[in-house]
């Protein structure tokens, strides 16, 4: 692409907000009374942070689509398997159960649009493997009530391990800052591969082979 044809892309956002001030700026003067100003003005502010908005996550989705969104860096110690969630059932789901196995460690939450998007594949990948006793897949809930989760659980038919994350220390721990987000751990209990986001297309077997690449 060239500079001219990426400056024209990067003015398309801002001639857009610039046409909504202008119409309200219109509105202003041919609408009177302070109530009508305030109801335009609350109205213009609104619209132009939903446009501002959806720019940046625009740009945000295709930096990661085109790879150019980098995760942060990966420790290079392994991680801390003393730590203990709970499943659906209030039973202890200990981390120890995975040592030494390949361990796709998935956070995610039952209102989040694209961990919703994901579990087909998470599903798949388990599936794929399901005679492998090596591999396994732990999906954790960010701290909901354990009845709303089994639903979610009922309706994709997982059969893959789900567990909560009651107080999220688990989260911060491995400093989830947003959902869903997916940890590559190989069978030393190193993180290989890191994915914020939902894991579509290749961003999975990626994972998980990377994973792969260092198990013993």
């Amino acid at each position: 692409m060239s500079q001219k044809d990426s400056m024209k892309r990067k003015a398309r956002p801002l001639s857009v907000l610039g046409g909504v001030a202008t119409v309200g700026v219109a509105m202003w003067f041919l609408v009177p009374g302070p109530f009508s100003h305030g109801v335009i003005v609350g109205l213009f502010v609104g619209l132009g942070s939903i446009i501002g908005g959806f720019t940046v996550f625009i740009r945000i989705m295709k930096k990661r689509l085109a790879g150019k969104l980098e995760p942060p860096p990966l420790p290079t110690s392994s991680w801390d398997y003393s730590m203990d969630l709970a499943d659906l059932n209030g039973t202890p789901v200990s981390f120890s159960d995975s040592a030494g196995k390949v361990l796709v460690l998935n956070f995610w939450a039952t209102w989040c649009p694209p961990c919703r998007a994901e579990m087909a594949d998470l599903q798949a990948a388990f599936d794929g493997r399901a005679d492998d006793d090596d591999f396994v897949v732990l999906a954790v809930d960010l701290g909901e009530r354990a009845g709303d989760v089994q639903g979610f659980v009922d309706e994709f038919e997982l059969t893959f391990p789900i567990a909560i994350d009651s107080e999220q220390t688990v989260a911060e721990h491995f400093g989830v800052r947003g959902l869903p987000a997916s940890f590559f751990i190989d069978t030393q209990g190193i993180i290989r591969s890191i994915q914020l986001g939902a894991v579509f297309g290749h961003l999975l077997p990626d994972g998980i082979e990377a994973a792969d690449a260092h198990a013993q």
